[in-house]
Formats: structure tokens, C-alpha cells, sequence
């Protein structure tokens, strides 16, 4: 078997029955396999793969680095998928607010850092909120029930569910387009059915949102401008 020309890291979970790839924006490899995948197969998988992420790779590297952040007046943050631009204001209460086309921060001492962490809360609060709403419509559709809906920060993943019925968020996914968060919502709520990414899984998906490609391909080419 020839070097396939990247390093890559295997995670094998009992849950899954399939082979897959991912290769993050960091180009951090991963290949996620079936606990009783022999390696052999996870090679050959490799190789069928290697050109596919070597694409990957040299698209990420030719991609322009985001513009880091200075949580000052006049900047533009996301919120579901439209652009708003950042008013930071003197005040004893700190707390954020949507106001038109404008995110205004109020707090006492405005440095970048309060300013961010004051929104931080702010998405986190407003991704719950929204979450929390969509859960319960596609739950009935589906015919499940989790038993804890949840915000977290998560670096490599949009979300996350437990076989004991708890499905968690990246915070950041209230910046994505609502049909985006509705992708994700489905998309956890039908590993409450099938813990793995099988093709039963994958038609359920399909059942729900006929066209949840295009936000699978949306989050692909866009997911790493969502952040802080």
C-alpha cells in the first residue's frame, strides 16, 4: 500500500458501520471507522480516497486566513446568515441586543475582551433559544424525544448526540442561515434513531429534508467563518 502523501488519525466507534473522511480547515485528517474494522480495509479506504483529500488540503491552504477580530465599532458579525454591524455603548448593565441592523454590546469598561465575551453569552443564549424551538416540531416529525437539549463549544463538530438521548450545539450555528440550523436539528435528532451514519440513517435524514445536501455542502464551504 503507497504512502498516501498526509497523515491522518482513525477514531473506530461501535456506533458506526461505515468508513468516512473528514479533513478540517486545520487540515487535520481524521478517518472514522467501525470498532471491528481491520486495518487493511482502513488503508485501502485511504488510498481510494488520497486524491479527494489531497484536493482538500491544497484548498484549504489556498484559502484566506479570516480577518482576526477587534470588537470595535463598525465590525460585522453574523447572525443567521445575515451580517450585522457591532455599536459598542457605555452602561452599567452589561448585556447585548439586537437593535435593527446593529448588535449593540453595553458594559462599563468596553475592551475587546468584555466586548466579546458579553457576546459570546449572547449568541449562546439566542442559539439555545432558537434550538429549543426548532427541536420540538422536527422531534414529532420524526417521532423521538431527547431527553436534554444543550449549547456547547465544540471545535470539530456542529453537534453531538448520546445514546442516552441528550443532543448538544455548537453556539456558533446561530450564525448560519436558519435552514442550516434546521439541517442540524434533523441531523441529531435522527442519530436518536440510528447511532451511526448508515444509509438508513442518512434516507431518514433525507425524509425530513429532501434537499439537506445543500446544507451539508454549506457548512463544508462556509462553516469556518462562523466564530468569534
Amino acid at each position: 500500500m503507497k504512502d498516501p502523501g498526509f497523515n491522518y488519525q482513525v477514531r473506530k466507534s461501535a456506533r458506526r458501520r461505515t468508513l468516512s473522511i473528514t479533513v478540517h480547515p486545520d487540515n487535520h485528517v481524521v478517518v472514522s471507522a467501525p470498532a471491528r474494522c481491520p486495518r487493511s480495509s482502513i488503508l485501502q479506504f485511504v488510498e481510494s480516497k488520497s486524491d479527494w483529500v489531497r484536493k482538500a488540503i491544497q484548498a484549504n491552504l489556498l484559502k484566506v486566513p479570516p480577518r482576526s477580530r477587534r470588537f470595535e465599532n463598525g465590525e460585522k458579525f453574523l447572525y443567521l446568515g445575515k451580517e450585522y454591524t457591532l455599536k459598542v455603548q457605555g452602561g452599567h448593565s452589561p448585556r447585548a441586543a439586537l437593535k435593527g441592523e446593529t448588535i449593540c454590546v453595553r458594559l462599563p469598561a468596553p475592551a475587546p475582551s468584555e466586548v466579546r465575551s458579553i457576546l459570546l453569552e449572547w449568541y449562546r443564549e439566542r442559539a439555545l433559544a432558537k434550538i429549543k424551538e426548532k427541536v420540538p416540531v422536527y422531534a414529532g416529525l420524526i417521532g423521538v424525544k431527547p431527553c436534554m437539549v444543550s449549547i456547547k463549544s465544540l471545535k470539530s463538530r456542529w453537534g453531538s448526540c448520546s445514546a442516552q438521548g441528550r443532543i448538544s450545539f455548537a453556539w456558533n450555528i446561530i450564525m448560519a442561515p436558519e435552514e442550516i440550523l434546521d439541517y442540524l436539528v434533523v441531523h441529531e435528532l435522527c442519530h436518536l434513531v440510528h447511532l451511526n451514519h448508515s444509509q438508513q440513517y442518512w434516507d431518514l435524514v433525507a425524509s425530513i429534508l429532501p434537499d439537506h445536501r445543500k446544507s451539508r455542502k454549506w457548512l463544508r464551504e462556509n462553516g469556518e467563518n462562523l466564530s468569534l
